[in-house]
Order: C-alpha cells, then structure tokens, then sequence
C-alpha cells in the first residue's frame, strides 16, 4: 500500500512539472514574442503586416496586402519581374504549338511543397479547377480560356487553350496550391487557416496565431537561388491599411507600401530608406471623336504638340512617374521605347492647327456645295451644273482667319473632383490649349456625374487613370478610348491573331507608332509607388505592385 501511494504520488509530481515545464515554456515563448513585438530595432526577424486575412488561400484571397504575403509562401509556374514580364518559377522549361493552342509545361525537379512532398502536375491541375469553381478568385480570368490540362506524368503536363492567346504564358502568374492538402474539403474548410499552412514557396508558416501575428522561417528545402543567410519574418495583423503605415512610422514594422500622399510623412526622417518603382497607375487624356473638331488627326496633333507633358509631371505628380506613349509599362518587353513622341511646341501646334482649321473649312465648304449642287440638280429637272472647285480654298488659312475660326470653339475638360492630381493636370492642359489660341472650360465632377458624362460623351477631353493588368495586353484600355479609326481595329485584331512573341511585338510596335502619330490620345505616363523601409535592414529588394517584397531575401540587419 505504501509503494502504491509513492507510485501515485511520483505520477502526481511528473504530470504537475509537466504541467510547469509546458507553462514555462509558454511564458518563455510569449515573452519573447512580446519582446520581438515590442522592440524591433533588436530583432533578428524581418517584421512585416497584413490586414486582418479572411483567409489565407492564396486562391481564394481577395485582399491585395495578404496577397504580398501569400507570394512568399507560394509559387505559381511564372512570376512577374520587376518590369513586369513574366519569367519561370515552377516551370523549368515549356513550349507553345504553332498555333497556339496548347502549351507543353516541365516543372522543376525538385520543387517540394513544405511538407516535402513533391510537387506535380496533379497539383496544377487541381488548383486551375479549383478557381474555374470560385468566380470571385482574383485570378478567374487568368484561367478561363484554358479548356483542360493533360496530365502525363508527375513533373509533365499540356495546357490546352480554346482559343489561341497572345498573352497565354502571362496569364499562368496564378500560385499554385497543394491537391494532397486541399482537395477533400468543404468550401468553408478551404477558407480556414488549418487549412492553409502548406505552401512551396522560399518561405513556410511556422506559426500562425489567429488574429493576431505569423512567423514565416526560411524553407531550407526550396529549389531556388536564394541567399543562404536569408532571414525569418514576423507578420503582424493590423486592422487597416493606416495602421500599417503607422507601425512602419512608429518603427513597429520593417516595410511598407505608401502613396504619393503618404510619402512626405517620411522623406525627412533619417530612420527610413525609400524605394521608388513603376506602378500601374496610368494617366492619359481621351478625346470626344464625336467632334468634327477632335475628329480631325491635325487637330489633335494641335492639341498633343502644345501640351507640356514634362511640366504636368512635375508640378502635377510631384514628378513620380515616368513619361510613356501607351498603357503599357515602359520597361516591357513590348513597349518600344523608340518610337518619339510629338513634339512639344507651340509653333509646331499653330501649325497642325493652322492645317487643321484649313481642312476642317474646306469640308465644310465641299458640304456646303454639295448641299447646293443637289438643290439646283433638283430644281433643274436632273440637269448638274458643273461649279467644280468652287467651294476649295486655294491659299492657307491666315492668322486672322484662324482666329477668327477658334471664336466658335470651346472645348470641355472633365475631371475627377476627388484627385488633386489630375486637378492640377486640367489646369495646365487648359493653359496650354489657351496659348494656342484654343478657349477651353475645366469641370471637376464627382464620380456619378463623370461616369454620366462619359457614358454620354458630354465632354470634349477627359481625364482618365487606367490600372495597368498583370498582363501586358494594352486592347481594353485602347478601345475604352472610341477612336473612330478602322485601322486601330486592325492591328487590334491582329494582336489577338498572334501567335508567338515575336508577332506580338511586332504588331505592338506597329499600333505604338500608329497611336503616336496620328495623335489618337494622350498619353501622360506611368506613376510611381513606393516602399518605405527600415534602415535597421540593408540590401536591395526589387518590389513591383503585384509583389512588393520581391527581394526580400536579399535583406540582411545592419550591424
């Protein structure tokens, strides 16, 4: 009875100091987690946030700053670079058919999810169904016109497209989930975080506290070239996109993404290194080809060659961002940087209007004649009388007779109200039009009324920003413009018709000039973004909007 109450009271003993021993640890970890919160100047952690996640598939995820996140824990087959064209991650090799349709894919040997288990093309397959079955996936339209894929083996596969695309490899930018992990689940499942700890990206979760912070450790097992000495990271949640930016600012997160309005709160401050990089903001102006005016190629040269682009970048902008002739960004591969622009100056622009006021009257005067000649061939029976040439101007317009032409033209600028920015804009285009002689009335109009007045064509010029895609694929914006012109309806459709990069640039380059030329609208350029970060932390990250820590393994504390 006595060695069985010594036995009892041992088991008593060892469960109690397991008990301590577990609370201990607990209060260790908590402290140091407190203390890796608390005090980031010390921390060997690169302290990162994200909004408070609905969920952390990556697939399902709708929020841009979990986005950031999820691209250090997952791959997809390409990834964007910092020019924004696309480059293999999962993918070690592919080949496109001639005509389009169909895309041979390899994946890398060695790409392992982090549980260490290889990754197949089962799992491709799998993540495509996936959001073909989630239409409010962020990376729906990226799949849809891919019909199936063929799985031969484990690392091999072919996409098969239902139609050719030009832009099919840079649509495959999608991260790619795990099959093994994911495919028997309920929907509400593959929304919880439990569910979601497994990626194959350079980093993986090692702990995630609901609602509060991730730990991301290096995945040592990644197939990549990154730096061995690369460093672990601590994510905290924050409730919204201002809190952020505030952590950064009171040195309580590493990194942030700000905009132009934001910027100035840390240009002065010693404590902070800021990277600027081209965004996908894309500023331009559209005419009205409704108007006879704005319908004629040498007014709107006119229009392009008096407007100071340069200065509106500058004064407008703060000058961040980058002068570009098509919505595209200027570092693509299909940007053709060579084509020039019109140039700016005003005696340039007196002249296309000078030949444009001149065409724009004889038209007037060919209708004019016509009209009459109908009336006297009917009023004689059917009998023409032959006044050819009576209607044609012989000599150019002088400077009073072009004056005198512009007292009968106004055109309208419409703009948002809500940005500063492209306040500033109409302000210097209405003076640039003024120097030329053109008179011009600026309205700023909240966002039902411009939509209003676009839908309606009540304006002669409009002010416009576009969010250039993760594709390079300019049409969407070019024909939102209405330029009454067939040949742009030509080239494109021979984009849609290419068939390999080679015609994509080729076409591209052709339509860049086309635009440039005949003046079809105007475009400002590409604005700047940019990432604030710690000077605790040195090294060079290559940040783009759809992976603003891209590089980040390059960061290194400063000793």
């Amino acid at each position: 009875m006595k060695k069985r109450s010594i036995k009892l009271l041992a088991i008593v003993l060892t469960i109690v100091l397991s008990i301590v021993g577990c609370s201990k640890g607990n209060e260790e970890n908590k402290n140091n987690n407190e203390e890796v919160k608390n005090n980031i100047q010390e921390s060997n952690y690169i302290h990162l946030t994200m909004l408070m996640p609905t969920t952390i598939n990556p697939i399902l995820n709708t929020d841009k700053s979990v986005n950031y996140i999820m691209n250090l824990l997952y791959d997809g087959l390409f990834e964007m670079d910092e020019d924004y064209d696309v480059e293999p991650s999962l993918v070690e090799k592919y080949e496109t058919s001639s005509d389009g349709t169909s895309i041979d894919i390899s994946l890398v040997s060695n790409a392992k999810w982090h549980n260490k288990r290889d990754v197949t093309s089962s799992d491709v397959d799998f993540t495509v169904d996936l959001i073909k079955k989630n239409k409010t996936s962020p990376y729906f339209d990226l799949v849809k016109n891919i019909r199936s894929i063929n799985v031969k083996d484990s690392k091999n596969f072919t996409i098969s497209l239902n139609e050719s695309d030009p832009f099919a490899i840079d649509k495959l930018t999608f991260p790619i989930v795990s099959k093994n992990e994911l495919s028997n689940l309920k929907s509400s499942e593959l929304l919880e975080y439990k569910s979601n700890l497994v990626g194959n990206g350079p980093y993986s979760i090692k702990e995630y506290v609901d609602r509060k912070y991730m730990i991301l450790e290096v995945n040592k097992n990644y197939f990549g070239n990154l730096p061995k000495n690369r460093k672990d990271i601590f994510v905290k949640l924050a409730p919204d996109k201002e809190s952020q930016t505030d952590m950064v600012m009171s040195l309580d997160s590493d990194i942030a993404s700000v905009n132009i309005g934001e910027l100035s709160k840390f240009e002065d401050k010693k404590e902070f290194n800021i990277t600027n990089y081209e965004g996908r903001d894309y500023e331009m102006v559209v005419f009205n080809y409704d108007n006879e005016y704005l319908n004629n190629t040498d007014f709107r040269k006119a229009i392009v060659s008096s407007i100071d682009r340069e200065k509106i970048l500058k004064e407008a902008y703060v000058g961040y961002g980058t002068l570009s002739n098509f919505p595209l960004n200027t570092k693509s591969k299909y940007y053709n940087e060579k084509v020039q622009p019109l140039e700016y100056s005003k005696e340039k622009a007196k002249e296309y209007l000078g030949l444009a006021l001149k065409e724009i009257s004889q038209d007037i005067s060919d209708k004019k004649q016509a009209d009459e000649n109908k009336q006297k061939s009917q009023g004689l029976n059917g009998i023409i009388e032959d006044n050819a040439g009576e209607g044609k101007l012989n000599t150019d317009l002088n400077k009073e007779e072009i004056k005198e032409m512009l007292k009968d033209i106004e055109l309208k600028i419409v703009v948002s109200k809500d940005n500063s920015e492209r306040i500033k804009f109409a302000s210097i285009l209405s003076a640039n039009l003024y120097s030329i002689g053109i008179k011009n009335v600026v309205e700023e109009l909240d966002s039902e009324e411009m939509t209003k007045a676009l839908n309606s064509k009540d304006y002669d010029l409009a002010i416009l920003g576009y969010s250039l895609s993760s594709i390079p694929d300019a049409r969407g914006i070019i024909q939102a413009c209405n330029i009454k012109d067939p040949q742009i309806t030509n080239y494109i459709n021979s984009l849609a018709n290419a068939k390999s990069e080679d015609e994509t640039k080729k076409v591209y380059n052709q339509l860049q000039k086309y635009v440039v030329d005949n003046a079809s609208f105007i475009s400002l350029g590409v604005l700047d973004n940019f990432i604030v970060t710690n000077k605790r932390l040195e090294g060079t990250i290559h940040p783009n909007d759809f992976d603003i820590y891209k590089g980040i393994s390059n960061l290194q504390m400063n000793k």
